[in-house]
C-alpha cells in the first residue's frame, strides 16, 4: 500500500510539472457554435423521399444520400453513423440496419429488395458480384490507390456526389450543393486571411488506440484540402499505402517540426499516454501553444462534411481554441 501511495505522489507531481497544454481538454465554444450554425446548401430537407430505395453499406454513402433528400432504406452499422459520421445530417430513426461495413447482411439485403445499393471499393470490391444478384451496385471510391500519387478525397468526393446524384435524378441539386460549398469555403478564407493565418502551416491528427499513437491525416485526405481551401498550408504528405494517414510514435511526432497541430479532442483519457509523457512536451507545437482542438469529424462524406470541418477548422484558430 505505502509503495502504491508512493506511485501515485509521483505521478501527481509529474502531472503538476506538466505545461498546461497538456492537460487542458476543452474545445473552445465557438467551435461547438460554428457547428450547430445552418448549413448554406440548397435544398438540404429533413422531409425526405423513400424512393428510390436505396442501401447506404458506408456512411459517406448514407450521408450524401440524404443531402440530396433521399432517406437511405437501410445502412450499415447504423448507430456508427449516429456516432462517428457526428449524424450529420441526422439519420432517421426508421432507417434499417444491415449489419456492419465489411459484412453487410445478405438474407436481409434480399429481403430489402433495394433499387440501388452503394459502397466502396475499399470493403465492398470482393463481394460486388453478390451484391449485384441483389440490385444494381454502385462503388464509390474513398482512399487513393498505390498508383494515385496525386488522388486528393475533395477532388474524387465531387464526382462521387455527381455520379450518385445522376442515379437518383438529382444532378442539379448536386451542383447547387457543390457550388455553395464552395462559397461558403471562400467565405472562411477571407476570414483567415483577415485574421492574419493565411499560410499557417497545419496537420490534422487524432490519437487512436491499440498502441497506434497519434494518426495524422496526409495531403490526399479531406482535411488537407479542407485546410488549403480556407487558406492554412497543410503541411504533412505521408500516409500508408491505400489509405489517407500514417501513426506517429512520440519520438516521431517531432517530424511534424514547426507545424500547428488541429487536433480531435474526444475524451480526457484519449491520448494520455502520449500527452502526459515529457517528450510531449518537448515538441514545438506544445511549446508554441500552436495546438488547436476541434471534436470529432468525418473524415469522409460530401458538402456536409466539408463544410462542418471547415467551419470547425476556422473556429478553432480565429476563437482562440488553442490553449494557453
Amino acid at each position: 500500500m505505502a509503495r502504491l501511495q508512493r506511485t501515485i505522489t509521483l505521478i501527481l507531481v509529474a502531472m503538476a510539472l506538466l505545461p498546461t497544454t497538456v492537460l487542458a481538454n476543452d474545445i473552445n465554444e465557438q467551435v461547438f457554435t460554428a457547428l450547430a450554425q445552418p448549413l448554406p446548401l440548397t435544398g438540404l430537407t429533413q422531409a425526405y423521399q423513400q424512393q428510390p430505395k436505396v442501401v447506404a453499406l458506408n456512411w459517406s454513402a448514407a450521408e450524401m444520400l440524404l443531402s440530396l433528400g433521399i432517406q437511405p432504406q437501410a445502412v450499415t452499422s447504423r448507430n456508427g453513423y449516429r456516432k462517428w459520421q457526428s449524424n450529420s445530417p441526422a439519420l432517421p430513426m426508421d432507417v434499417v440496419d444491415v449489419g456492419n461495413r465489411a459484412f453487410p447482411s445478405f438474407p436481409l439485403l434480399m429481403q430489402l429488395q433495394p433499387d440501388l445499393i452503394v459502397g466502396y471499393p475499399f470493403r465492398h470490391a470482393r463481394i460486388s458480384d453478390d451484391l449485384n444478384r441483389i440490385a444494381p451496385t454502385l462503388l464509390l471510391q474513398q482512399f487513393g490507390r498505390v498508383d494515385q500519387p496525386q488522388y486528393r478525397y475533395m477532388q474524387q468526393m465531387r464526382s462521387n456526389y455527381l455520379t450518385l446524384a445522376k442515379q437518383l435524378g438529382k444532378v442539379a441539386l448536386a451542383q447547387a450543393q457543390l457550388a455553395d460549398m464552395d462559397v461558403e469555403l471562400a467565405r472562411l478564407k477571407q476570414q483567415i486571411v483577415e485574421a492574419g493565418f493565411a499560410g499557417k502551416k497545419v496537420a490534422y491528427g487524432k490519437f487512436v488506440g491499440m498502441g497506434y499513437g497519434l494518426r495524422v491525416f496526409s495531403t490526399q485526405s479531406l482535411a488537407a484540402s479542407v485546410a488549403n481551401y480556407i487558406g492554412l498550408h497543410y503541411a504533412w504528405d505521408t500516409h500508408l499505402p491505400g489509405k489517407d494517414f500514417t501513426h506517429l510514435q512520440l519520438e516521431q511526432i517531432q517530424l511534424l517540426e514547426d507545424t500547428a497541430l488541429i487536433l480531435v479532442k474526444e475524451t480526457q483519457s484519449k491520448g494520455e499516454r502520449m500527452t502526459l509523457s515529457p517528450l510531449w512536451s518537448q515538441h514545438a507545437f506544445v511549446k508554441n501553444n500552436d495546438i488547436y482542438y476541434v471534436p470529432a469529424l468525418w473524415s469522409f462524406g460530401g458538402p456536409v462534411s466539408v463544410i462542418r470541418m471547415a467551419r470547425a477548422f476556422n473556429a478553432a484558430l480565429l476563437e482562440g481554441s488553442n490553449v494557453s
